[in-house]
């Protein structure tokens, strides 16, 4: 996983370097910033066994239909299909050419459509061999946002597998699902809120003094819900379903194993912490259990930062001036490099402690 880092760090400086360059011109966009990105991934353009440019299938002599820009295919059969447009171009409805070849080979799980800058990934979660109206992934290359490591491992050559690809998808669009109905849970109404401030307020329970708590209920519920279940929250895979855990490995890289000798350096052994490598970073969690993560690292970026899983007011206390933001649900701390790493102990210490302490609290 980190040589395909590396690649796709290569990879997105290639696509903002040619960009300008290939403008206005599909077929530029195609070779310079498109092409490259399959080859990358293992596989041969030039080999008809492999992709087919251009590929137009039959859709009866009732109906005309425009090639699709590439065809892949994996022993033999077709795996999936890539519509392309120029840089530049938005990509909002282009995919219904895309959705008719899906739909006309039951093997293929994996429509593309992308102008090289920006990338949307589909399959068919919602219904069988009908592709998704919504894309399970996206990417934008000009985003700060990490790249999508999970869906182009498994889109590479050497290890293809549709299901695979399908089962990463419906996890994908169930947990969306499940996003949104929590949203919706911890907005909690009229009725809800008066339930809940019941014993708490003396006041007549009139809509002002109710719209007035909605708010702080709403942010009750959230801080109840890390509290109860950080272990799960916390929780990463380290395999999909259906893949092997060994064929998805990741290696650390050395300067990731330099960071983790330094924070554990800074917490002694009275905290002891164990690591483990993910396709998205480097998380760093206490000894006794792999999924009680206390830091994620993010090192191998133009934007280093490190990661802890509590509130930014207090992540800015011990971020010695540095920029605090917040990402699904953690505190990242900007760096501008690893060294800065070891000037840190009190954030990682208190993370640790969080974490630590969340575990032995006894159940109410």
């Amino acid at each position: 996983m980190a040589e395909l880092r590396e690649q796709i760090e290569q990879y997105t400086k290639r696509v903002k370097d040619l960009a300008e360059h290939v403008r206005g011109n599909e077929q530029a966009t195609k070779q310079s910033l498109i092409g490259p990105f399959f080859t990358m991934l293992g596989y041969d353009l030039t080999d008809p066994r492999e992709c087919i440019p251009e590929y137009k299938a039959d859709f009866g002599k009732d109906r005309s239909s425009k090639p699709i820009d590439w065809a892949f295919l994996n022993n033999g059969a077709f795996a999936f299909f890539v519509e392309a447009k120029e840089v530049g171009k938005k990509l909002g409805g282009f995919d219904e050419q895309l959705a008719d070849y899906f739909a006309k080979d039951q093997n293929v799980k994996l429509g593309i459509l992308t102008n090289g800058a920006n990338w949307r990934f589909f399959t068919d979660v919602v219904a069988p061999n009908i592709m998704d109206h919504e894309p399970f992934a996206k990417w934008d290359v000009y985003s700060d946002a990490e790249p999508p490591y999970d869906v182009i491992k498994l889109i590479a050559k050497s290890g293809f597998n549709a299901e695979n690809i399908r089962t990463y998808a419906k996890k994908q669009h169930e947990q969306n699902l499940l996003v949104a109905e929590l949203t919706r849970l911890l907005e909690p109404d009229t009725a809800f809120t008066k339930l809940a401030i019941a014993n708490i307020e003396t006041r007549n329970a009139t809509q002002a003094v109710v719209d007035s708590w909605k708010p702080i209920v709403a942010s009750a519920l959230n801080e109840w819900a890390r509290q109860r279940m950080l272990e799960t929250r916390l929780a990463t895979p380290t395999a999909i379903e259906g893949v092997k855990t060994d064929a998805v490995k990741i290696e650390p890289s050395q300067e990731e194993l330099a960071a983790f000798s330094t924070i554990r350096k800074l917490l002694g052994k009275e905290r002891a912490i164990a690591y483990e490598d993910t396709a998205s970073y480097f998380k760093i969690h206490l000894a006794e259990k792999r999924t009680l993560v206390f830091a994620r690292l993010q090192l191998n970026r133009r934007h280093p930062s490190v990661w802890v899983p509590f509130p930014s007011e207090k992540a800015v206390e011990f971020a010695d001036g540095r920029s605090v933001s917040v990402q699904s649900g953690w505190s990242v701390v900007a760096l501008n490099g690893a060294a800065e790493i070891a000037s840190l102990g009190d954030l990682f210490k208190a993370a640790y402690d969080m974490v630590k302490e969340d575990l032995s609290a006894p159940d109410e």
